[in-house]
């Protein structure tokens, strides 16, 4: 049964019922949140540029995305959707006329199809699949402009984040890691991948906003085409070693055996160890987010994204040193009198992001 369903500034024909993959049409209101940051990271990105761009919502269900793109983004001069149902494009067609969308172009191919007619020409290429976007990074590198901006959605968090590892080294080709920093390990491994298919087409691939939310990985990054820009993708390749003894942690290009503790390390990878953030591009998002949740995310980010390093969980720390945790704010506090950097991480409510080595925060506890 279908109802009309307000989202952002569009309204739209939807499904209404519980949610399931066998839907005619799949549409998710868990996913607003997703939707409303993309909204605002295509806005920070348009004030970037000097001119009107092409967007292409490949996967576009309900088109309820490309809609809000377009009611809700500057400078948007068509877009491009997408879905091989022939329901959703039946329902496509529906409510762009219901929310006078003028400047859009309704493709009913495969989305590798419908962005391979495309190479190179669209500025913002948007992924949102239903699991894994692996099989479409391929396309969306190809196709997405000089200069451009990719966006990707990962549901399919349980591989990233070790809880599968052997569908994380099948389908990604990396070894996972299923401790506190699971879910960043995942978005280092997703971004790996997507820089790994931008390097082929001699695409630079930068990261400015990369978050976890509930059953998501969703990052943002812009592209500059030329081959020392996708020799820097390849650079900024490696692994994150870890120790589960001591708690150690690091960002590093080659791999590490034995920990300084003695205790055998595990190389999680291969991964990105770039910067998962721009802080520009953070501040601008938190400044334009509208909702709390939105803007209390994006905040957090703001902060943490000033450091390329990785967090630490107190609770997990303090079980090492087999102590109660003491407040976040004063672990933080004490780091930031150290002169180490030290911020609060949307990954967990009890983690921080800090260049501090793990004995410096466990010899406080």
């Amino acid at each position: 049964m279908y109802k009309i369903i307000t989202d952002g500034a569009a309204k739209i024909k939807a499904f209404s019922g519980e949610i399931t993959k066998k839907d005619e049409v799949f549409y998710n209101p868990k996913m607003k949140m997703n939707r409303d940051i993309s909204v605002i990271a295509l806005n920070v990105f348009q004030g970037t540029r000097d001119r009107d761009i092409v967007v292409g919502d490949m996967l576009s269900a309900t088109g309820i995305r490309g809609i809000r793109y377009c009611l809700e983004c500057k400078n948007i001069k068509s877009i491009i959707f997408n879905d091989l149902n022939p329901n959703a494009i039946k329902l496509i067609n529906e409510n762009i006329t219901l929310n006078k969308i003028k400047n859009a172009t309704v493709l009913s191919l495969d989305a590798c199809e419908a962005l391979s007619r495309y190479k190179f020409l669209i500025d913002y290429v948007d992924i949102d699949p239903f699991g894994s976007p692996i099989q479409f990074l391929d396309s969306a590198a190809r196709a997405v402009s000089n200069k451009g901006l990719l966006g990707v959605t990962a549901t399919d968090t349980a591989p990233l984040s070790g809880t599968y590892p052997r569908a994380a080294l099948r389908k990604y080709g990396a070894v996972a890691l299923r401790e506190d920093i699971k879910h960043e390990v995942g978005i280092r491994i997703l971004l790996a991948n997507i820089a790994r298919e931008c390097a082929k087409y001699d695409k630079g691939f930068n990261p400015v906003l990369s978050y976890f939310h509930e059953h998501y990985f969703r990052v943002f990054g812009t592209i500059k085409k030329t081959r020392s820009s996708a020799e820097l993708n390849i650079k900024n390749t490696g692994y994150v070693a870890y120790c589960k003894k001591c708690g150690f942690r690091e960002l590093t290009k080659e791999k590490i055996s034995i920990c300084d503790c003695g205790e055998k390390i595990i190389n999680a990878g291969p991964l990105w160890i770039g910067s998962i953030f721009d802080n520009d591009f953070c501040k601008n998002a938190s400044k334009k987010a509208k909702t709390f949740d939105a803007k209390k995310l994006l905040e957090t980010i703001s902060l943490e994204s000033e450091k390329n390093c990785l967090f630490y969980d107190i609770h997990y720390l303090s079980k090492i040193k087999k102590k109660a945790a003491p407040k976040t704010e004063k672990i933080l506090e004490h780091l930031k009198k150290q002169g180490f950097f030290a911020s609060r991480t949307h990954f967990s409510p009890t983690g921080i992001r800090t260049d501090a080595k793990a004995e410096d925060i466990i010899d406080f506890i």
